[in-house]
């Protein structure tokens, strides 16, 4: 009797663990069929991606891995950066609805101008055309421009929001140059209302780097809202 119960014991131990792959198994080919479903019905784009993406955050379906078009278009923008030598001043990171470039202020413009400097060019066509040329449609382009804390008085720039304006659709008008559609585009200036870093210690004494940093023009390529 007791040589009967330690067999029953070990089956069961094994039994124990293989609903476990039965259970894998029935949520894959679920989340497999929701993908179908989403891919042969009407609904948009971005909600695919979203149910896609989650799919993979959940490592289902390791074997047939769906790559994002943003990935890509990250992957992409790596490169523009890496060719033009310029990873320090440009950073390309995924969000939730897209992804966002953000280039330094002193890589396009000289101190207190909105003009792109020609060695910049290059690099913001490439940027520019790698957008346009990325495999996917619902998308919108939205640019801005950003200063530190530091007040400008010109005739051209009676103050920081007139340069972060002017930086920005300088950009936009190089995109629009390089054939990224105008109806896709969205453009704002926010002069030094969202600094990434504090540009003054708590004494109220600047700190360059800091200030260096919230120069800056960011460029988020997003699904575009229905």
């Amino acid at each position: 009797m007791a040589t009967r119960y330690r067999k029953r014991s070990a089956v069961s131990d094994e039994d124990s663990e293989d609903w476990l792959l039965t259970y894998s198994d029935a949520v894959t080919l679920l989340m497999t069929f929701l993908v179908l479903m989403l891919s042969v019905s009407t609904i948009d784009q971005a909600k695919y991606e979203q149910v896609v993406e989650s799919i993979k955050e959940k490592g289902l379906d390791q074997d047939k891995q769906y790559v994002s078009p943003f990935e890509t278009l990250q992957e992409k923008l790596n490169d523009v950066a890496k060719e033009h030598d310029m990873e320090k001043n440009m950073t390309v990171t995924r969000q939730p609805k897209g992804l966002t470039i953000e280039l330094a202020s002193s890589s396009l413009y000289t101190v207190g101008s909105a003009d792109i400097q020609d060695a910049a060019l290059a690099a913001l066509s490439d940027v520019a055309s790698s957008i346009k040329g990325f495999d996917y449609d619902n998308y919108q382009v939205e640019i801005e421009g950003h200063t530190d804390n530091v007040a400008i008085n010109t005739e051209r720039y009676p103050s920081n929001w007139e340069l972060s304006v002017h930086r920005a659709t300088n950009v936009v008008r190089h995109f629009l140059q390089s054939g990224i559609d105008n109806d896709r585009i969205k453009v704002a200036g926010y002069a030094d209302t969202r600094p990434k870093v504090p540009n003054q210690d708590v004494a109220g004494n600047a700190i360059p780097g800091n200030q260096a940093i919230n120069r800056r023009v960011v460029i988020h390529v997003v699904r575009k809202e229905d």
